[in-house]
């Protein structure tokens, strides 16, 4: 399959998955959120996790503050800063030194976090994974970028409606080690 199908094969999804997205209220995604999270929880991944790379959630995504703000204490958490055409991570102390960037995105300030190997699991958003452990993304290929970098397990986080058999990829597309969705759990 040529690059330019496989591209509107993910246009194509990603315009499907943002019209089934609309179909649930907030409520509804709130919950879908919860019972996520309850799944991830159950993952030896994060269980054993010290330091864990999270994301904070856009509307839309599955809601990610919740579990930060429950395991502060117990877990130090890394978050994905947008600087310029790629991703950075800078660590997460406190509600009080985040910002929102100009996509929305609550995060953290200070110094870059380089320590790469260090990190035990990235806990990744995505539009859309598969039981192959595939990911598809927004198409900027931020995470793409940084992915390959990271040596820690990588688990989809994900709502059902967004886990198939297949989604589209190519060769750029960064594979995870488990996805992880409102029921499901699906390992390399």
């Amino acid at each position: 399959m040529n690059e330019n199908s496989i591209e509107a094969q993910k246009k194509e999804l990603r315009i499907r998955i943002a019209r089934q997205k609309k179909t649930f209220s907030d409520k509804q995604l709130a919950r879908f959120s919860e019972e996520a999270t309850r799944t991830l929880e159950l993952t030896a991944a994060f269980a054993e996790a010290s330091l864990v790379l999270i994301y904070c959630n856009l509307k839309g995504e599955v809601e990610t503050k919740s579990i930060i703000r429950k395991y502060r204490s117990q877990k130090r958490f890394l978050l994905p800063v947008v600087d310029e055409n790629r991703l950075i991570l800078k660590e997460f102390y406190s509600e009080e030194n985040l910002s929102v960037s100009h996509y929305g995105i609550s995060e953290p300030t200070g110094e870059p976090f380089t320590e790469f190997k260090k990190i035990d699991l990235a806990i990744v958003p995505g539009i859309a994974f598969d039981r192959k452990l595939n990911r598809m993304g927004r198409g900027k290929g931020y995470y793409d970028s940084l992915l390959p970098a990271l040596k820690c397990p990588k688990i989809g986080f994900c709502f059902d409606f967004q886990l198939f058999d297949s989604i589209p990829t190519d060769e750029r597309d960064v594979k995870m080690n488990m996805i992880v969705s409102q029921n499901e759990i699906v390992l390399e």
